[in-house]
């Protein structure tokens, strides 16, 4: 029996296909950390962790002598779920399976996207109380400064500058950036007479994409797109679950499990 516990359900596939579909598009349109990084995964419901390499265990040095026992430990960082419960009318569902009529998923979608959020303020800013540090404080962060984006020209030096200062810290990519709305959209203010856009003179630059990050309040990140830079890791990807029957209403979980796995010191760097 799955932990979703869709059998449990007074409804069937059809129910289960429209909400699915509803939550997956609500959330891709939502997510923005996933577009930027490498994704690992899904690992599955039961994975807590995401693991990386062994490591020396704190305090313990690499013996010198081949014979001599030594101590490795994974570098585990926690899988977090995200959880929110939406209502779905019964007689709304009735309708659907009767009459054929449309199924409102307005709350469905709107959880879905609320969770997505949630996810992109994870792989940005971490969660101290889930033990996750974010891309906002990647160990070995290059920070250059941001400047007024209002000149097209100083929005294209900026980001130029953050690929020249990961370049330099041994980092040559690909990359990828993610940018705050404010400034997405001014990426795409031509230069003055011309019709070239900052946007389209970056882009052969960021082979992992420019996307537009709403989680980001100001600035943009840049990371390498590669096994050394940070990756997404999902265990369970986003899905409804059966939570039973509130009076008229279903009661549907929605959830999923996703941790920022680091990448390598000065893999990322934050335009400021």
């Amino acid at each position: 029996m799955s932990w979703q516990d869709r059998d449990g359900a007074p409804f069937g596939q059809q129910v289960w296909d429209r909400i699915d579909g509803a939550v997956e598009a609500a959330a891709a349109e939502a997510r923005a950390g996933r577009r930027l990084l490498k994704v690992v995964g899904p690992l599955g419901f039961d994975a807590r962790a995401g693991v990386a390499e062994d490591a020396p265990a704190a305090g313990e040095d690499e013996p010198e002598a081949s014979d001599e026992t030594h101590v490795h430990v994974p570098s585990v960082r926690p899988l977090p779920v995200l959880h929110r419960t939406f209502r779905l009318g019964a007689r709304a569902v009735e309708a659907l399976q009767r009459r054929g009529e449309p199924l409102a998923l307005t709350e469905a979608a709107e959880a879905a996207r609320r969770i997505a959020r949630a996810e992109d303020r994870l792989l940005f800013e971490g969660h101290a109380g889930a033990g996750v540090r974010g891309l906002l404080e990647h160990p070995g962060l290059v920070e250059v400064p941001a400047g007024d984006w209002a000149d097209p020209a100083r929005a294209a030096d900026a980001l130029l500058a953050a690929l020249a200062a990961l370049d330099a810290a041994g980092r040559h990519g690909p990359y990828a950036a993610a940018v705050s709305p404010a400034r997405f959209y001014q990426l795409f203010r031509p230069f003055p007479g011309s019709s070239l856009t900052p946007y389209q003179q970056l882009l052969p630059a960021f082979e992992g994409g420019i996307v537009k990050a709403p989680g980001l309040h100001d600035g943009a990140v840049v990371v390498v797109r590669s096994a050394s830079g940070p990756q997404a890791v999902v265990g369970q990807e986003l899905t409804a679950a059966y939570d039973g029957r509130e009076g008229i209403f279903h009661l549907i979980s929605l959830a999923e499990s996703v941790t920022l796995l680091p990448g390598a010191a000065g893999s990322v760097a934050l335009v400021r």
